[in-house]
């Protein structure tokens, strides 16, 4: 594992490279668009930084290993996972200057957003790039496959950086914050052509035929448990707790009905391969304890580090608004559903950061 380096970077330049590909690249998918498939509607879901997010999520934030502020929010302490850390020391050093202290907290750092529309972006303000840019993006429905009724669900998922702690100034330092420093599309499905396609990505991820038996899946209930009453077990890499299977890694699903548990299911999967990308590192360890230096790069999932808040339709601001990777949604999510105008879901990324902040 290498440690990442600290430095700025705008997922923005992603979009000309993407316009090339698909100008250079047409396929078959540019008619993925289903002439009988009902008009998506693309909205406006940028949250109130203050009414739609639960800052209570942040907590328990510690100092060396002792709790400062906290709300009784969960965390990865004492879990049945060996690579769960958390410092007991006060000082440490990432070099023969920097000497600081460990700060532990949980950072709103990623938002993932799931929709059925290709190239709708409801974060960014409702920005809709339209057909004209669909060459692997295929319209999705919560019961069907690019817009068709079928035993399978089907989403476009986009990953945007959203690293509020920097934006507002609310904790600075060089090891304690984001390399990222501002909103920014990272990734998007609609570029990808192996999102749609459950063969092409066996190519880049063959592990995925090593979890396609019966032994594998009937492990799934513990992680399901173990996420339900506190944080998922690394160990089952290929279990996303109640959501479902981890593989394949493509917006393709057996689950049909509950289109919260679909799309959690989805956003949990895009983060597992995006885990595997070295370059660039863009989700990564940052709470193990060789992390205190601004994270490492891992390219198994570390499913406990996690926790997620709805945003859209309905956010989550009440109570313990957050809930981990692969928690029942019966507990957390099903009535968090519009059925017609709010079939697509909005999650923001809370991310474990243990710590080294300069003095």
């Amino acid at each position: 594992m290498s440690r990442l380096p600290k430095r700025s970077f705008r997922g923005w330049y992603l979009l000309p490279v993407a316009l090339a590909l698909m100008i250079g690249c047409r396929s078959g998918w540019a008619d993925a668009w289903d002439p009988d498939q009902p008009d998506l509607i693309c909205q406006n879901a940028f949250p109130d930084l203050f009414g739609d997010i639960c800052w209570k999520c942040i907590f328990p934030i510690r100092i060396g290993g002792r709790i400062i502020l906290d709300d009784d929010m969960p965390d990865n302490v004492d879990t049945q996972n060996p690579d769960d850390w958390n410092p007991s020391d006060y000082l440490c050093t990432c070099s023969h200057t920097d000497i600081g202290i460990y700060l532990s907290f949980w950072e709103p750092a990623r938002v993932i957003e799931v929709v059925q529309k290709p190239n709708c972006f409801p974060f960014l303000f409702g920005l809709d790039l339209g057909d004209s840019l669909n060459i692997y993006g295929a319209a999705g429905t919560r019961d069907g496959s690019m817009g068709k009724a079928g035993e399978k669900s089907f989403y476009n998922v986009h990953y945007i950086s959203f690293p509020l702690l920097a934006i507002l100034d609310i904790i600075t330092g060089e090891y304690c914050t984001d390399y990222l420093s501002d909103i920014a599309l990272l990734w998007f499905s609609e570029i990808d052509p192996t999102w749609n396609d459950d063969e092409l990505s066996l190519y880049i991820n063959p592990e995925a035929s090593l979890f396609a038996n019966p032994t594998a899946q009937a492990l799934c209930p513990v992680d399901c448990t173990a996420a339900s009453s506190g944080f998922p077990l690394n160990s089952l890499s290929w279990c996303a707790g109640c959501w479902g299977n981890m593989y394949p890694l493509t917006g393709n699903s057996g689950l049909t009905g509950s289109p919260v548990r679909q799309t959690s299911l989805l956003a949990s999967r895009l983060l597992a391969r995006l885990a595997r990308n070295p370059v660039p590192p863009i989700e990564y360890d940052t709470s193990g304890a060789y992390s205190k230096c601004g994270g490492i790069y891992r390219p198994i999932l570390k499913k406990s580090q996690y926790k997620f808040s709805t945003l859209f339709p309905i956010s989550e601001t009440e109570g313990k608004c957050c809930h981990t990777l692969g928690s029942s949604t019966f507990i957390w999510g099903d009535r968090r559903n519009i059925p017609g105008t709010g079939e697509f879901q909005i999650y923001l990324m809370w991310r474990k950061r243990n710590c080294c902040l300069k003095l």
